[in-house]
């Protein structure tokens, strides 16, 4: 009963540190940012690679977007026309993009921690380590839908898809996790922060592969549907970004008082 009390009370603290910091309205903010770099990330990664490797990675990796919009992403990557343009200009918007969701995500682990006095050298180098994290974690899920892809479909090969991508979506997460952070002194405990993150983001794509193979039943709105579903979906994963930073900050406070306590303890005796 005393373990499960524990657990109800860290479970209550994490919700009330949440709605606290209301970490929904920087969620929105992220997942805007996240959903104008998504459509130039795919074009400037259609565009820079062959284009026969571009169809094969295509026809092998699983759907997580609508036909509707996969057609209209595809459609838009292969056509000839203004393509140096639109290289340019998905660069200049993965940037400003770029440049937004880790100012975004800084704000909140500040907020979080209830700390804003960071040099320009942590605040660039909280940044540089929350976007690599951010793009080796889009890379692995990649990587891993096309190995995966490559095996017989079965209900074995789709569970060791989806623990193989649990664990390196932790592993991918935990520079994010770790180098903002101030009260976080080693890369265990940012741990449980980057397990919660991954579990969501598994979670996430798990849903919307299911939604995208079955669109064709459940889309109404044609390419708006698919559109709806994707900004749903980034605002979620941002959301459960920053729900990883609260997580570690509600155990590190725990682990703090308890310290504190044995300590007192100590003394006493």
């Amino acid at each position: 009963m005393s373990y499960l009390g524990g657990r109800s009370d860290f479970l209550l603290a994490v919700l009330r540190a949440t709605q606290e910091h209301d970490v929904e309205y920087p969620a929105a903010s992220l997942a805007y940012y996240g959903f104008v770099a998504l459509f130039p990330l795919l074009l400037l990664v259609l565009t820079l690679v062959d284009r026969s490797a571009a169809v094969r990675v295509h026809e092998v990796t699983p759907p997580f977007l609508t036909p509707d919009v996969q057609a209209l992403v595809w459609e838009a990557a292969v056509t000839s026309s203004g393509r140096l343009g639109s290289t340019v200009l998905a660069i200049l918007v993965l940037a400003w993009s770029g440049a937004n969701v880790a100012v975004g995500f800084l704000t909140v682990v500040e907020r979080v921690e209830g700390e804003d006095d960071r040099s320009y050298s942590e605040q660039l180098r909280g940044a540089v380590a929350v976007l690599l994290s951010l793009v080796l974690a889009l890379s692995l899920i990649l990587c891993t839908s096309v190995v995966f892809s490559l095996f017989p479909n079965s209900p074995f090969v789709s569970a060791a898809a989806v623990v193989t991508l649990l664990a390196v979506l932790t592993v991918a997460f935990l520079p994010a996790y770790y180098v903002p952070a101030r009260r976080i002194t080693e890369p265990t405990a940012a741990l449980p922060g980057a397990f919660i993150a991954a579990v969501g983001w598994t979670t996430l794509l798990v849903v919307v592969h299911l939604y995208a193979v079955n669109a064709s039943r459940y889309a109404i709105y044609g390419v708006i549907s698919g559109i709806i579903i994707i900004l749903t979906s980034v605002y979620v994963a941002s959301f459960v970004l920053f729900l990883g930073l609260i997580v570690n900050e509600t155990l590190s406070g725990e682990l703090a008082a308890a310290d504190a306590d044995a300590d007192s303890a100590f003394d006493t005796g």
